[in-house]
């Protein structure tokens, strides 16, 4: 039977939770997450890497059909059944839905089905959970960070770029507890964002900035301040021109609950709304 309670307390893939939508203490830390794509020879490959423990690897020989491969690095897995799902992400209302069953061979997993709705779901912010029977723990692969890379994936296979960094006419970018600059994957998606703006044109932007509440009520507001001008000042080189206001609200009016790193996470938060010419009248 696959022994995935030998995780326990290693850095694995993803997060490893105790029972479902809640986050266990062991937790990969949300600011860590990363995915990345690249072009081989043959394949079109997007991946996502937890240190050197597992990793988690979309591929495609073109158009053909993606599939998932997770590679665990370190013993303990001993073969048996799995499920693939969708799931909520720890901020979100619990929800599960299986997709795919493979099973562990020499460390390895494969799922060929429903793939493209495993993408889909981690585009538009979802998770993914593998899960054996008969054991509380699952693996799941976060989709923090996974926007810019499933383009690249995209573009990879001829399939043009899709603009799922974005909610609609919204862009939400997450910081590191304490951060105000922009971390490389910040700017790439201001830059995705920036090319959308040349394409809709909208008569200006607003960008609303929060925090958590750990810290001093003033210098929240301040770094809340700060984050959104570095924001508005990234897209400045794109767009001089176009209006821009800022509000910050410090920790003011969280998006979710402030007791648990992943609701602080999602609550440190700088919101980019486009704002059309009728909207701004």
């Amino acid at each position: 039977m696959n022994n995935l309670a030998t995780l326990k307390g290693m850095a694995c893939l993803g997060v490893l939770l105790g029972s479902p939508g809640v986050v266990a203490d062991y937790a990969t830390d949300l600011d860590q997450a990363a995915w990345r794509a690249e072009r081989t020879a043959s394949r079109c490959v997007l991946e996502h890497a937890i240190e050197q423990v597992a990793t988690a690897r979309f591929s495609a020989n073109g158009k053909a059909p993606p599939v998932l491969e997770v590679n665990w690095h370190a013993r303990g897995i001993q073969g048996g059944q799995t499920t693939l799902s969708v799931v909520s992400a720890p901020w979100q209302p619990a929800t599960e839905q299986p997709l795919a069953q493979s099973h562990w061979q020499r460390q390895q997993l494969r799922f060929d089905q429903h793939i493209p709705e495993a993408l889909h779901a981690l585009a538009d912010g979802r998770w993914l959970a593998i899960s054996a029977p008969g054991n509380p723990h699952r693996l799941v692969i976060s989709g923090i960070h996974f926007q810019q890379a499933h383009n690249d994936f995209r573009l990879c296979r001829g399939e043009g770029g899709v603009d799922r960094a974005f909610n609609g006419e919204r862009l939400t970018l997450h910081f590191q507890s304490g951060t105000r600059a922009l971390s490389p994957e910040q700017r790439r998606q201001l830059a995705a964002l920036a090319a959308h703006i040349g394409e809709r044109k909208p008569a200006s932007l607003l960008l609303e900035s929060h925090t958590d509440n750990r810290g001093d009520e003033a210098l929240n507001l301040e770094i809340s301040r700060q984050r959104a001008e570095r924001v508005a000042d990234e897209l400045r080189r794109f767009h001089p021109a176009l209006p821009m206001a800022i509000r910050a609200f410090g920790e003011a009016y969280p998006a979710t609950d402030n007791s648990t790193p992943a609701g602080r996470y999602q609550n440190r938060r700088v919101v980019i709304s486009l704002i059309k010419a009728e909207q701004a009248s």
